[in-house]
């Protein structure tokens, strides 16, 4: 268990903003990234609004195949930017 897992279950909610305060830029974007791996698709709330978006998104995604890199792809392009 890391740290910043360790802080989720020793610590009441209500608790947790001041030690979240204490870590690193990069611990608290670690955290949030487990935080959001963590969730299942059907438990992130999205508007109508939004799921159209989506919709039209991957539609466009699914019509230019040639055009599209894989995440694993545009990870490392970013990394290499930033």
């Amino acid at each position: 268990m890391t740290g910043v897992s360790a802080l989720v279950i020793l610590y009441p909610m209500s608790d947790l903003a001041p030690e979240l305060a204490r870590l690193s830029p990069r611990q608290r974007l670690d955290l949030i990234e487990s935080l959001w791996e963590s969730l299942e698709v059907e438990e992130v709330p999205v508007t109508d609004t939004q799921r159209a978006e989506l919709d039209r998104r991957i539609a466009g995604f699914e019509q230019d195949q040639e055009h599209n890199i894989s995440w694993d792809q545009l990870k490392a392009e970013l990394q290499q930017r930033g």
